[in-house]
């Protein structure tokens, strides 16, 4: 089965796998139904974002998915919907963090059984709920983050034992509450050049909402995401009634939870770019100061360009499935290529450099040159 994005679906396409829309676990389309026109216009409407398709040449890729963190997931979606839009319903908003906190339990359990499984987050489906799927979505990827700089947590949190300074729900909880500031004090977002006016009033709100029922660590996360790591973001620095922080200062937490923020928020500002052109934004020059560089530099691991099950047409002529991405060079995965137009052999593209990958289901992929260095350079110093 191959992993296609909504604008490569193809009418007469049949899915392998059945589609649910994220936060609401009815079914939209069993496995087995083919797609049509009206069908992939409606599911475009709606914010589907891809879907599993039945495809010759790629028996097997189904091994290397996270399937059960992606149930794990879509779980926490359906429980965790109701609880945020909660804070929205009521005169004297609240947080039940105690739900939130079971809720996330059963992803963070999944994620560390199959770590090298787990940390390859894939799109998360539409929602009619977008504040939901965010937090979601932010959660998602804040505990894959996490996953991979468990040595980073512990020397954050040098004063804890390493099994509580690496637990992974409270990074998880953060991710998932960082925006509830916003449910109680509504405001829009600018990724480029936020309103600190206009904006901030949502984290001193998230810090009021969480202060009494969250350990101190998820209420600073939560309320520190927006500063960024060079000390612009807000509070800004000359701000007299909150300590603006920058660096190391900012908690690890926040450090995590904003780079997992921007990259949805862009996903979601941006649906028709590719995840390539996503993490180049990132990782550009210009922004690539707003955040911890260790924290940058795991994000091509956690949320990798070409993920498991996608399609990709090689330098050398041939389409390939991709299998395996690796941590010491999530930009160069193991493919397989696919037997109508080749001999299904697999190609470690971090072993051949000669052979690359020049496009990517269906678009054309930047050449490796004009990648931010950040890209171009090997992983290497990323947890296993």
């Amino acid at each position: 089965m191959l992993l296609k994005s909504i604008h490569g679906l193809e009418p007469g396409e049949v899915l392998a796998r059945p589609l649910r829309r994220h936060g609401r676990r009815e079914m939209l389309l069993a496995a087995g139904a083919v797609l049509d026109v009206s069908t992939l216009e409606r599911l475009a409407r709606i914010g589907i974002r891809q879907a599993w398709i039945e495809h010759p040449g790629t028996e097997g890729v189904e091994e290397f998915l996270p399937a059960g963190l992606e149930t794990a997931r879509d779980d926490l979606a359906d429980q965790a919907g109701p609880a945020m839009r909660s804070i929205v319903g009521t005169r004297n908003p609240g947080v039940a963090y105690e739900d939130m906190q079971d809720a996330v339990s059963a992803m963070v359990d999944e994620a560390n059984r199959e770590p090298g499984l787990a940390r390859l987050v894939t799109e998360v489906a539409g929602s009619e709920d977008e504040d939901a799927r965010h937090a979601v979505s932010v959660a998602h990827l804040s505990l894959l983050l996490g996953l991979l700089l468990k040595d980073r947590l512990a020397a954050a949190r040098s004063r804890l034992s390493f099994r509580r300074a690496t637990d992974l729900a409270p990074v998880a909880l953060c991710g998932l509450l960082h925006d509830a500031g916003r449910l109680a004090e509504p405001c829009t977002e600018n990724l480029e050049d936020p309103d600190a006016n206009a904006e901030s009033p949502h984290c001193v709100a998230v810090r009021r909402l969480l202060d009494r029922v969250a350990p101190a660590s998820i209420v600073a996360g939560a309320a520190q995401h927006h500063q960024r790591f060079d000390g612009s973001g807000y509070p800004r620095m000359n701000d007299a009634t909150f300590r603006a922080r920058r660096g190391q200062e900012i908690h690890i937490y926040a450090r995590i939870v904003a780079v997992a923020d921007h990259f949805d928020r862009r996903r979601t500002a941006m649906p028709d770019e590719s995840r390539l052109d996503t993490l180049r934004w990132m990782t550009d020059p210009a922004r690539a100061v707003w955040f911890d560089p260790e924290v940058l530099r795991a994000l091509p691991v956690a949320a990798p360009p070409f993920p498991p099950g996608t399609v990709v047409t090689l330098s050398t002529g041939p389409r390939a499935v991709v299998l395996r991405v690796d941590a010491d060079a999530p930009m160069q995965p193991l493919v397989r290529v696919l037997r109508r137009r080749g001999d299904g052999r697999e190609i470690d593209l971090a072993a051949e450099p000669d052979v690359t990958i020049v496009r990517h289901d269906g678009r054309p992929v930047t050449p490796t040159g004009e990648w931010p260095e950040i890209l171009r350079e090997p992983t290497r110093d990323q947890a296993a």
